[in-house]
């Protein structure tokens, strides 16, 4: 593994540039050099944190994923998008990118250096699963233009909702994709034809990310200061509005204020509980986000595949989230980061013990994320295959992409068992976005063939591997991404 001293990496301007002439130098994951950490890890040593969950296994998880945060925020020592030293994620290829590549064997790879690059973001591909998730999106995209057009504006009638992303594969998971023509639907339908229930396996040093922004804007502002919702945790009730609407950003009852103008750090740690106004403790700089600027290069390819019209040049991007998963065993490792206020005390579904557990090494912007784990789908860990869904759940979710699905997002395939616990005989049963685990709903990723539908997400459950829900079905190694972008 490639050694590069560490340092927590603001991105000073993500987007500036011109994205359509910039070349790549895919950067593989750095150590940060924690003690302890180590990547790749063996899937016995995960395994054994996972099946024996003392409070130093427990521990040693956690510092395992935010490892993997340190590698992915430091430095890279390369320039991308006409920025230099850009953070290591920044680097990596999207799906869109690796399936313009030539073919190439294992033998023979294509070299991923040099490859021109095409920024892409957009709305989250999940949003548009189902059509109650669509629908929502018009709805809630009408009521926010008619309460921006109003004569007068308060903090929670110009707060941005909308969230944009991107996906990446680093080094030896782009390459493993390019050679497997895994973006490709006919290569695919090869693999499905020749009786194999999956693609094949990815190495042990495969990471997939997905980042998540929002865009700093006028358009959105208050007293000149930016204004976003603050993610409350998990709720205590799952009540009916719940499972009919989601918990959507547009129903967090908060918000946070950032000043455009301060590209440094801030001294607050709080939130504006009922949006009446900024305070000193709920106003953050620049430096409090890892973030970019929006510049006359992208501002059109932003909104072309955004469907966000109200980018101005000068606006700034910030990142909120990211989704995290890496090869080192057979179900892939989950984390899932997401910006927070107090990241020493941040709510469900991170903890105050997992922010215990951050190394020092880990400073700067990117130590203002919480983060949320599950290597396991539920509690106690169950085999890959012929298990049962019994004992407790394992929640792991990001609030700015899964906090919106409501009941209707899941099912009716796969059915959903819930959990029952064996000592109580109860039953829990997940049924909407702030109940899933990344690894449940990452289980039913497939590409569909011979006159099969597409497989729902998941809530929290167990899923076997040899299910027969797979009838008819490719897995894709837990990647949605795979089925997401072949054509």
């Amino acid at each position: 593994m490639k050694t590069v001293h560490y340092r927590a990496a603001a991105l000073a301007a993500l987007l500036a540039g011109a994205a359509a002439s910039v070349h790549a130098d895919p950067v593989p994951l750095p150590d940060p050099q924690i003690p302890g950490y180590h990547f790749p890890e063996t899937e016995a040593t995960l395994l054994g944190w996972v099946n024996q969950p003392t409070a130093a296994n427990r521990q040693s998880i956690d510092l395992h994923g935010w490892g993997l945060w340190a590698s992915l925020t430091a430095p890279s020592g390369q320039t991308e998008f006409g920025i230099q030293n850009v953070p290591v994620y920044l680097t990596w290829l999207s799906p869109q990118e690796i399936a313009k590549l030539p073919p190439g064997t294992a033998s023979r790879p294509v070299k991923l250096a040099h490859v021109q690059r095409a920024l892409t973001l957009g709305l989250p591909t999940q949003f548009f699963r189902s059509k109650s998730l669509i629908d929502k999106l018009d709805k809630d995209a009408a009521k926010h233009k008619k309460l921006l057009g109003a004569a007068s504006s308060t903090p929670m009638s110009v707060r941005d909702t909308d969230v944009i992303e991107t996906v990446g594969y680093d080094p030896s998971a782009a390459a493993f994709a390019q050679q497997n023509n895994l973006f490709s639907l006919a290569a695919l339908r090869a693999i499905y034809k020749a009786g194999n229930a999956s693609i094949p396996a990815f190495p042990d040093t495969a990471v997939t990310i997905k980042p998540v922004y929002k865009v700093v804007s006028k358009a959105h502002s208050f007293q000149n200061l930016y204004v976003m919702p603050a993610w409350p945790g998990t709720p205590e009730v799952i009540t009916p509005k719940i499972k009919s609407e989601g918990f959507p950003e547009s129903s967090w009852p908060g918000c946070v204020y950032v000043d455009n103008q301060n590209t440094g750090t801030s001294t607050a740690s709080g939130v504006d509980p009922t949006c009446k106004g900024p305070t000193a403790n709920s106003t953050y700089g620049l430096g409090d986000f890892i973030h970019a600027t929006v510049t006359k290069d992208n501002i059109d390819q932003i909104k072309s595949t955004s469907r966000l019209t109200d980018i101005e040049l000068g606006d700034t991007v910030i990142l909120v989230g990211m989704h995290v998963t890496s090869r080192e065993m057979t179900e892939w490792t989950w984390q899932s980061y997401f910006w927070t206020p107090d990241p020493a005390n941040p709510p469900l579904p991170s903890s105050a013990e997992v922010a215990s557990h951050r190394p020092a090494q880990l400073t700067g912007p990117a130590a203002h994320y919480a983060m949320t784990i599950g290597y396991q789908m539920v509690a106690p860990n169950q085999p890959v295959s012929s298990g049962k869904s019994v004992g407790e759940p394992v929640i792991a979710y990001n609030p700015y992409l899964e906090s919106g699905f409501n009941a209707a997002t899941f099912g009716p395939t796969p059915a959903n068992p819930g959990i029952t616990n064996p000592a109580t005989g109860k039953t829990y049963r997940a049924t909407v976005g702030v109940q899933t685990n990344c690894m449940a709903c990452h289980g039913t990723a497939s590409a569909a063939f011979d006159g099969s539908k597409r497989l729902a997400y998941l809530t929290d459950m167990y899923l076997s591997r040899t299910d027969p829900v797979f009838q008819k079905h490719l897995q894709t190694e837990f990647l949605w991404s795979i089925p997401d972008n072949a054509r």
